[in-house]
């Protein structure tokens, strides 16, 4: 997970109604414990943390990639994109949180993805796969190169649409359940 101080936030952006983190986020720390693409308790039906005052640290210090990348407009906000962006020590990855076939192949989502490839930024998608499972996770700078090389939307188009059927059809591992007492 990223740990941004909060100086590198970009000023002025809040969450908003966002919760995405909230049910995304796999969270394996000594005082909070909550499974990937499962709604955490503490969730308000009305959106916002039961507990936000005294949330855990792990809660506080992550943030997603559109709270610091200034590069990235509104209509990046996971809720309103359907894609939540997380950074990691290998690069940006790229999970959504509608169908990854609608929301993974707009011009806006290739446009980013193939300047990061183009840079050398390492680039991937983290794909859920059937409700109870792991993500399956796929590297894109490989597979997309040829697509970013010509600057061919289409053919970047397609190559996604590929990967993610892919991904779609993997077998992965049930999420742990977590014991809550």
């Amino acid at each position: 997970m990223s740990k941004n101080s909060e100086s590198h936030l970009v000023s002025g952006r809040e969450c908003g109604e966002c919760t995405a983190c909230c049910v995304v986020l796999h969270i394996d720390d000594d005082n909070f414990k909550k499974p990937a693409d499962q709604v955490c308790e503490n969730l308000m039906e009305k959106g916002g943390c039961k507990i936000y005052t005294k949330r855990p640290s792990v809660c506080q210090d992550w943030h997603c990639a559109w709270r610091f990348m200034a590069q990235l407009d509104e209509s990046w906000r996971p809720d309103i994109s359907g894609i939540m962006l997380r950074s990691d020590e290998n690069g940006i990855i790229f999970q959504p949180i509608r169908d990854p076939k609608t929301v993974l192949i707009t011009a806006q989502v290739i446009e980013l993805i193939g300047g990061g490839v183009a840079q050398g930024i390492p680039m991937s998608m983290s794909i859920p796969v059937k409700q109870g499972y792991r993500s399956y996770s796929t590297a894109l700078n490989a597979p997309l190169a040829a697509g970013v090389e010509a600057r061919s939307l289409p053919m970047i188009q397609d190559k996604m649409l590929e990967l993610i059927e892919f991904s779609l059809a993997q077998q992965t591992s049930q999420i742990p359940s977590i014991d809550r007492s």
